[in-house]
């Protein structure tokens, strides 16, 4: 028994020393491990909070650059005058709007590094879904009901309350991308100019394009026509009427100013080297402006406006009538459009008509808000147009909203035929191939498109600002602020799942596998 007790009594000191290193080795682990948790957890909420993120593509895609902090400031703090206070807007909560859809996660980072920059600048998150009651000041007519992922630049004072008296921009998040004039996939990134666009228009430190108003051959005037100096104005355009007979296009900032001939009674001069035709194709084909003319049924042919609307594959026909789909007790004069005859969701490739309407309605052909057309008169739209438009440059037309099959539409000499036609044509000349030189011309067959009759109920102004946002989108031109071209070796294409992934390996197996390692050390400590 004696020999025993030495042997345990022998054995003890050494005991001692392995408990001691080996619960050294598991404290130490577990302080390890801790910090390592907390560490993340830090980082993780400053780079959310305060937009702490590592640009690691070679264009600096994520990076505000040294020419737009310079020409932020000067909007934001003009020599000589007060500060200027702005509210960028969501209508979603910050964290929900970081992971929304395609596009809001890269702009969420430009805005966090943008308001981390500026004093003056305060990100404003509306649940909107919630409290819909606050994004009813941020719509531009009845239907537009701005989306989760749009973004919106108000004016405001010092401490954040929003200006009444300026009307705030409104962007979607697609508008902060540049997508190629063709194909429609996305080639780069424009956030920089997209902001200071809003800015330089809502401080009045740059000029808007021109929206001319043609007069003299009976068209209302815009005080008889309220509605277009309203839709026009709202779009951002500076509306002036205009006399071709007598007065000559302005120059400035030609390739986004736009011509409207509303429902002229007579037609255009064309015989002399100064005719408003002329004129006209100047505007158009040098200046590199747009042009939308409406006819109805009131309006007769006139043969130099249909001219010079063939050169671009447009014109107008005869009255339509549709009794199968109209406005009860109209008369059958007021149609509604059948958008399935342009609106192709399941083409692989989407057309122009079918991107224009998608913007409007989404991916979706049910319950649709209607579009009407007033005492209507059919577009002729062309394949081709004959524009000599330039080796570099391509032409198109296209049927934006046609009618349905029942449509009838009867000719002056009393001859009719049934079966759908367009009521709104759009024919596009990209002057350079991958320049922002495009030019429009639009022919409505109705009138009273924008009557206040339809604003409640109907899609016809939304079509029109989609289409006035083709022509110019409130984006300006700022030195040296060009848009970012995507990276292919930037980290842009990883996937949420790839991310969760990323997350957890570094947060909790690392850190596991630690821990691991450290229980190994202690249990062969303690029993070596």
């Amino acid at each position: 028994m004696a020999h025993v007790n030495q042997n345990n009594t022998a054995k003890q000191p050494k005991d001692k020393r392995n408990l001691k290193y080996g619960s050294l080795s598991v404290t130490v682990t577990v302080i390890f491990v801790v910090l390592v948790i907390i560490l993340n957890i830090i980082v993780t909420s400053l780079s959310s909070f305060y937009g702490l993120y590592t640009d690691m593509t070679a264009s600096g895609f994520y990076s505000l650059s040294d020419a737009f902090v310079e020409q932020m400031d000067d909007l934001l703090n003009p020599e000589g005058g007060s500060p200027v206070h702005l509210n960028i807007v969501l209508m979603c909560e910050e964290d929900y709007f970081a992971s929304y859809g395609y596009y809001a996660p890269t702009i969420y980072r430009s805005l966090k590094e943008v308001v981390s920059t500026f004093d003056n600048i305060n990100l404003v998150a509306y649940n909107t879904t919630v409290h819909p009651e606050l994004a009813e000041k941020y719509k531009t007519t009845a239907l537009d009901t701005p989306a989760l992922d749009d973004i919106v630049f108000e004016l405001c004072d010092e401490n954040g309350t929003a200006l009444i008296d300026t009307p705030a921009k409104k962007f979607t998040s697609a508008s902060f991308f540049v997508s190629d004039s063709e194909s429609g996939s996305l080639i780069g990134y424009k956030a920089e100019e997209r902001i200071l666009s809003a800015v330089a228009l809502l401080t009045g430190k740059v000029e808007k394009p021109t929206a001319y108003y043609l007069q003299g051959h009976g068209e209302p005037t815009l005080a008889e026509a309220p509605e277009w100096q309203e839709v026009l104005e709202l779009a951002g355009f500076t509306v002036k009427e205009i006399n071709l007979a007598v007065e000559d296009f302005e120059n400035k900032n030609s390739d986004d100013n736009i011509v409207v001939i509303n429902c002229p009674k007579y037609d255009i001069s064309s015989s002399t080297d100064f005719s408003e035709a002329k004129k006209l194709r100047t505007f158009l084909g040098t200046n590199y402006g747009n042009m939308i003319v409406v006819e109805d049924a009131s309006v007769p042919t006139l043969p130099a406006l249909e001219g010079l609307l063939s050169e671009w594959g447009l014109g107008f026909g005869s009255s339509v009538t549709d009794d199968k789909h109209s406005i009860s007790g109209s008369g059958a004069g007021k149609l509604f459009a059948d958008y399935t005859k342009t609106y192709n969701l399941s083409a692989e490739n989407k057309d122009m008509p079918t991107q224009i309407l998608a913007k409007l309605f989404g991916d979706t052909t049910s319950n649709l808000p209607n579009t009407v057309f007033s005492t209507p008169k059919e577009v002729i739209v062309s394949d081709k147009t004959n524009v000599v438009s330039g080796m570099n440059a391509s032409e198109s037309t296209f049927s934006l909203l046609k009618t349905y099959d029942t449509a009838i539409t009867t000719a002056k000499d009393g001859s009719a035929k049934q079966g759908s036609v367009t009521m709104l044509g759009v024919s596009r000349i990209i002057w350079e191939m991958n320049s922002d030189e495009i030019s429009y011309v639009v022919a409505l067959g109705s009138g009273d498109f924008l009557s206040g009759e339809y604003d409640k109920s109907c899609a016809n102004r939304d079509v029109m600002f989609e289409l006035l946002n083709l022509m110019w989108d409130n984006s300006v031109s700022f030195t040296n602020i060009e848009y970012k071209e995507f990276d292919d070796t930037s980290l842009t294409d990883v996937s949420t799942a790839a991310a969760n992934t990323w997350t957890i390996l570094c947060v909790a197996v690392i850190p596991v596998i630690i821990a691991g390692l450290g229980v190994v050390v202690y249990v062969r400590r303690r029993h070596s």
